[in-house]
């Protein structure tokens, strides 16, 4: 419904305040001042005269609640509120542009200081032009008419004089303000070398009473000044009008006085911030010191030898900066505190608190980062780096060098690898309904019996048309038409599947993998369906294949898993097949009874061999029951086959076989006497969270239940989450820069266009170069799974919410999430190739060249592999563009064997969860991967995930741990802020118009909170994003439905209360009008299915 965002003309007039009054007043000055200067120079103002007559007419609105003076009022604080409201533009208008104008010249760019320089003087302008305008005022009141045009001349003369002293209290005022802006953001003001840092960080803090005697000296001083000013320039107006002798009169004086009063505050609660920074300019810089010798003592470490086992000092001539533990007032009053309740009840206050803190929202290799700044030897440092390296990339803007690949960076890369051209090909020959894109799209059962049969190189049986097999086999094509940038050799669709197939199976063998365990588990894998189907069945199939296997083979041992043998080993197998895991998966703390021989002496080779046998004769037995528990849909086949095999490979290559070179790095821990057991077992479990076998022996039936609640919760609550999730617009532009977003967004438009297109067409159409980028990163590849949204709005794999937000009620939230991907993705590669053609062309700036190598420190990339890329890429011109969609360069090896992608699409991948939070078992804390606790993790993914990435980037760029200086990062934060500010006012408005309610306002600290930007704080302190009540926010939706269920409808009927009760059919009706409403998204902006039968409004 229309919602009614202006009163009229008559209303506006009554309901003017004095601060709603400041800023027409304040314009009035400025079209008088304009006019008056018109008439000097002989120059038409009518436009500026109109538009001043409009903003008089507009403060006849506001009648003063005080119109007597300062000296007869009996109300003086009152008074002075409403003077000050009335008048604060006057100030706040030069401190604050001169704050921001002081501010930009800091910044060591030509174009920052140009902007810098043309903000002071206008600013400059703006308080001239509104002390013009009230000397005119007391010149015209002193004559009693109209000033002629020499008159006028002459006040302009006195004007000048006016804004010199003007200017004096706010260039004071702006003058900290602009310190603490640039002493605190970027540079840190401070001298870099280490004699400096070393005397700083040393250096005592000043207590609250020294600071908050400078911040008062400060203020007083400006506030004095500011009210010497203004007495002066009121006197100086007086005494050149028509009427001098007002000076000596009680009126006179009594003007001064009030424009001396009003004034003087007002300067100094604007320059409170000036004030604080003054008052803490001694403290800050200490602060500021320790950051930068973190960061020295991180480069120190970073560059000690990974054996060395000699401890590196700290101190004077020693190597590192040694940084004493800060002990304030309040930190001593705390630990005080603490021992006093830790005698009493035995409980460490501050240890439980920190513990329960971390627990909640910290990640969970939280210990390891800790471990790692405090080490103090080379083989400590690395071993605590490495290892944490091998779960998780290196923050963006942390300067921290990435020396090892992660887990999910590998997988992810890999999976774009392994499954990009076989998705392409089984999209080729699916069949698919017109409309609904590849939500229903199917592949033939006799197309996938001959695509099984030709990749295993059985007699043909499958019956298929002669078409398809031309196509497939390569029959009606030359090489030289199937060649293109995705298949630059001209492959057969059959030969890309059967090379894929090889390269999985070379990368598994190169990894130490079994490939016999690897034929019985990823080529030849069962059906989960048919598992649930058919439980008992499988269960006794796997025991009897099992014992005969056993029987032929005394080697071959019993089904077993997790200690449990025969009936209880095949029943887990058998639920974990169901719930989609990976039986052969082992949990980090099996590996190790593995390496360690507790498996009753088996070695590795010979348990893998048993578990793989122990399988051999399942078909067999399934046979007899007339039952098939194999998959035999090929497009199921080929992508579980893909997708296993890419995070088996990723699981060797980042953690090592048997994840020993994790353990190794433990040990390195564990013999310096860092690492508890506590801590190990938090790194292991972390481990099988990755591997998505923490905590999964859920009951089944607890498992279906729970996805099913937090399925309903999602569409019942999550309807217009698209538009609350606009705001990842803005970290495009603070990430990649938001002039490459710009150059970008018609790649972006047309990835949509073309995706819509390939989405409503009932048949296969060749993906343009946006989709073939996104899967080559490994995204948007296996239509029935979105594991970023299943992460957040479920905590696991959930159809019912992947189907539901690929629709029109989910707001298309998939298609929405992997466009915003695709920008950023383009926007980077836009980002590196201006970064590569200005390095070639000479023309890099020196921060630029900062920022680049900092950004390939950050992503592990060599100098030398950054020289190759930009070669790989060049073009006919000599200019580099990168292009992922280009499998030749991609796949081109360099010097030192690494492919191009193996280095590229990682980095590419990184600045795309920098942009789209993708949550992770390292990025989130261990409870949320915990299935039990799923109902309430719900909804609190995202917060929690978005603080622990885009939070902390934001707040590295704003404080960095580098010495040099680098202003325009801190600006891209600010300008991401303020862009996901007005974004967020942007969604409301579009839900309130969807939901047919009259637009509210939110408060900045609403706004800041589903922005995101107050992470998990905001879901104590609010609704969060999804802002649907404190109880769901904080306990999930299943507590939000329990509380809502007792408010209204139990909680009523169990009182007793007569009208409460007659109340409850409305509730209910009104709730379920609510939850239908939700669901139905952005459809449903006219949906009232209740609303004429029982008069429940939407």
């Amino acid at each position: 419904m229309a919602v009614n965002l202006f009163l009229d003309e008559e209303e506006q007039r009554r309901q003017l305040s004095a601060g709603q009054a400041a800023v027409p007043m304040y314009g009035s000055m400025q079209t008088k001042g304009i006019g008056a200067a018109g008439d000097i120079f002989g120059i038409d103002t009518a436009p500026v005269d109109l538009l001043n007559e409009q903003l008089e007419e507009s403060l006849k609105g506001f009648t003063p609640k005080f119109p007597e003076r300062l000296l007869e009022t009996e109300k003086p604080v009152q008074w002075w509120t409403e003077k000050a409201a009335l008048n604060s533009m006057n100030t706040i208008v030069p401190m604050l542009g001169y704050a921001i104008g002081t501010t930009m010249q800091a910044i060591p760019h030509p174009v920052a200081k140009v902007i810098g320089t043309a903000i002071n003087w206008g600013t400059y302008a703006l308080t001239y032009n509104a002390n013009f305008a009230d000397t005119l005022q007391e010149h015209e009141d002193a004559v009693g008419r109209e000033l002629t045009a020499s008159e006028k001349a002459k006040a302009a003369a006195v004007a000048s004089g006016v804004t010199y002293l003007d200017m004096l209290a706010p260039m004071k005022g702006a003058a900290p303000i602009s310190n603490l802006i640039t002493k605190t953001f970027g540079k840190g003001g401070l001298e870099t070398t280490k004699k400096s840092l070393e005397k700083l960080v040393n250096s005592n803090r000043e207590g609250l009473r020294q600071q908050l005697g400078k911040g008062a000296k400060h203020m007083g001083k400006l506030i004095g000044t500011e009210m010497s000013t203004e007495a002066a320039q009121k006197a100086i107006q007086i005494g050149t009008s028509a009427t001098p002798g007002r000076l000596g009169t009680s009126e006179g004086m009594q003007d001064i006085l009030e424009e001396a009063v009003i004034a003087g505050p007002i300067a100094g609660a604007i320059g409170s911030p000036g004030s604080v920074g003054v008052a803490r300019e001694a403290n800050r810089d200490i602060a500021t010191a320790r950051r930068l010798a973190e960061g020295y003592n991180k480069q120190v470490m970073e560059g000690a030898s990974p054996t060395s086992e000699t401890k590196v000092e700290a101190g004077e001539n020693k190597p590192l900066i040694d940084i004493p533990e800060l002990d304030s007032n309040i930190k001593k009053l705390a630990k005080s505190a603490n021992l006093k309740i830790e005698k009493v009840t035995g409980v460490d206050v501050a240890k439980a608190g920190e513990k329960f803190t971390k627990g909640l929202a910290f990640k969970p290799l939280s210990d390891l980062v800790k471990i790692r700044n405090e080490a103090r030897t080379g083989a400590e440092f690395h071993a605590a780096n490495r290892a944490y390296q091998r779960f998780a990339p290196v923050g963006t803007a942390s300067g921290t060098t990435q020396v090892q690949d992660n887990f999910f960076s590998i997988k992810e890369t890999k999976t774009g690898e392994y499954l990009a051209p076989v998705v392409n090909v089984i999209n080729k020959y699916a069949k698919k309904k017109a409309g609904i894109g590849f939500i229903g799209q199917r592949v033939d059962p006799e197309r996938s019996k001959y695509i099984r049969e030709r990749l295993q190189g059985k007699p043909i049986t499958a019956k298929v048309d002669q078409e398809f097999i031309d196509s497939f086999e390569g029959n009606s094509t030359t090489p030289d038409q199937r060649i293109n940038n995705q298949n630059p050799e001209g492959k057969t669709d059959l030969q890309i599947v059967q090379d894929q197939i090889a390269l999985v199976r070379q990368d598994l063998i190169d990894a130490g993998v079994s490939i016999g365990l690897v034929d019985n588990y990823l080529t030849n894998p069962i059906s989960a369906d048919v598992v649930k189907e058919n439980r008992e069945a499988f269960i006794k199939a796997l025991i009897a294949s099992s014992r005969k296997a056993n029987r032929l083979n005394k080697e071959v041992k019993p089904i077993t898993r997790k200690g449990s043998k025969n009936r209880k080993g095949a029943e887990q197998i058998a639920d974990e097949i169901i719930q989609g895991l990976e039986p052969d998966v082992l949990t980090a703390r099996e590996q190790e009874a593995l390496a360690n021989a507790e498996f009753k002496g088996q070695k590795r080779k010979g348990f893998e061999k048993s578990r793989a046998e122990a399988w051999k004769y399942l078909d067999e037995f399934a046979a007899k029951e007339s039952l098939n528990f194999r998959e035999t849909d090929i497009e199921k086949v080929l992508t579980g086959y893909l997708q296993r095999g890419a995070a088996r490979v990723a699981s060797v290559r980042a953690f090592g076989k048997d994840a020993q070179a994790l353990r190794d790095d433990m040990k390195i821990l564990k013999k310096a006497g860092n690492l508890t057991k506590q801590q190990r077992d938090k790194i292991y479990d972390t481990y099988d969270a990755a591997h998505n076998t923490y905590k999964k022996d859920l009951d089944p039936n607890l498992s279906a239940l729970s996805k099913l609640a937090t399925g309903v919760g999602a569409v019942t609550h999550l309807g217009l989450a698209t538009i609350s999730s606009i705001t990842e617009l803005a970290w495009i532009g603070e990430r990649a820069g938001f002039l490459n977003m710009l150059k970008t967004l018609p790649k972006a438009l047309d990835y949509a266009i073309k995706g819509t297109r390939r989405g409503l067409a009932g048949k296969y159409v060749q993906p343009g170069e946006g989709a073939m980028a996104m899967a080559t990163l490994g995204f948007n590849l296996d239509p029935r799974v979105n594991e970023r949204l299943d992460q957040i709005f479920s905590t696991d794999h959930n159809m019912v919410v992947n189907m539901y937000f690929r629709t029109l009620p989910g707001g298309f939230l998939t298609q929405w999430t992997n466009f915003n991907r695709n920008w950023a993705a383009q926007a980077m590669m836009t980002n590196i190739n201006t970064r590569a053609n200005r390095m070639k062309a000479g023309t890099l700036s020196n921060m630029e060249r900062m920022r680049l190598e900092n950004e390939l420190k950050e992503n592990g990339v060599s100098k030398d592999e950054w020289n190759f890329i930009t070669k790989v890429f060049e073009k006919e011109d000599g200019r580099t563009i990168v292009d992922i969609t280009n499998e030749a360069a991609l796949n081109t090896a360099m010097p030192n064997g690494k492919k191009v992608r193996e280095v590229l699409i990682p980095w590419l991948h990184k600045v795309v969860d920098d942009v789209v939070v993708h949550p992770k078992a390292t990025n989130k804390p261990l409870w949320m991967s915990d299935p039990k606790y799923a109902i309430i993790a719900q909804l609190k993914t995202f917060p929690v995930v978005f603080g622990n990435t885009v939070v902390k980037r934001l707040l590295r760029k704003l404080n960095p741990k580098q010495c040099s200086p680098d202003f325009g990062a801190a600006i891209g934060v600010v300008g991401g802020i303020a862009s996901a500010y007005a974004l967020v006012l942007i969604g409301e408005a579009m839900k309130d118009a969807i939901k047919g309610q009259d637009w509210e306002d939110p408060t900045v600290l609403e706004v800041m909170d589903r922005a995101g930007l107050t992470g998990v704080v905001g879901l104590l302190g609010s609704a969060g994003r999804f802002h649907d009540g404190a109880t769901t926010s904080l306990l999930g939706t299943g507590a939000g439905f329990i509380d809502r269920a007792w408010e209204e409808a139990i909680n009523p009927i169990w009182s007793g209360d007569s009208e409460a009760k007659m109340e409850v059919g409305g509730n209910l009706i009104e709730w379920l009008t609510e939850s239908l409403d939700s669901t139905l998204g952005v459809a449903g902006i006219y949906f009232t299915p209740t609303g004429d039968l029982f008069g429940v409004d939407k």
